[in-house]
């Protein structure tokens, strides 16, 4: 008994001593590489109001975009190839929807629009919207096709 002990005992030493060797990695400590002469600068920030799973299919392209709506304004009746991931940097927005239903999104929420059914967002306020786009889509694709307005919308 007392050598399978000791065989147990070298064996956690030995995976104890791997997995160290394996954090500091073979030259020595293990470090980060700074950034430098770097700037980043958070266009927009936004919160899905529910957990969202993406999923896409052959795309190829990604296209970013700051969309300003006035108050009044609207985007028109459309849909999207691919995906679009927008957040609402300033304002507030009203989504009409395909079914007539409408969804508001204020500032600092994110949604994300795929499929074929159309939309259009629609400035009701007082003050200019700011929305920021990301586009993943097809090579080739527009970012956008007009549809027309729903019957009874």
């Amino acid at each position: 008994m007392k050598r399978i002990r000791r065989n147990l005992r070298g064996r956690k030493s030995l995976t104890a001593a791997a997995v160290a060797v394996a954090m500091v990695g073979v030259g020595g400590i293990a470090t980060a590489s700074p950034a430098h002469d770097l700037t980043a600068v958070t266009t927009a920030e936004g919160k899905f109001l529910k957990v969202t799973d993406i999923k896409v299919k052959n795309v190829s392209e990604v296209v970013e975009q700051t969309l300003i709506i006035q108050p009044g304004g609207d985007t028109g009746w459309h849909v999207h190839p691919g995906l679009v991931i927008l957040t609402v940097q300033k304002g507030t927005i009203v989504r009409k929807n395909a079914d007539c239903t409408q969804e508001v999104f204020r500032q600092g929420t994110s949604f994300i629009k795929q499929g074929n059914l159309p939309l259009n967002g629609v400035n009701e306020g007082t003050e200019p919207i700011e929305l920021h786009l990301t586009y993943i889509k097809p090579k080739g694709t527009p970012l956008r096709y007009e549809r027309e307005a729903p019957r009874g919308c």
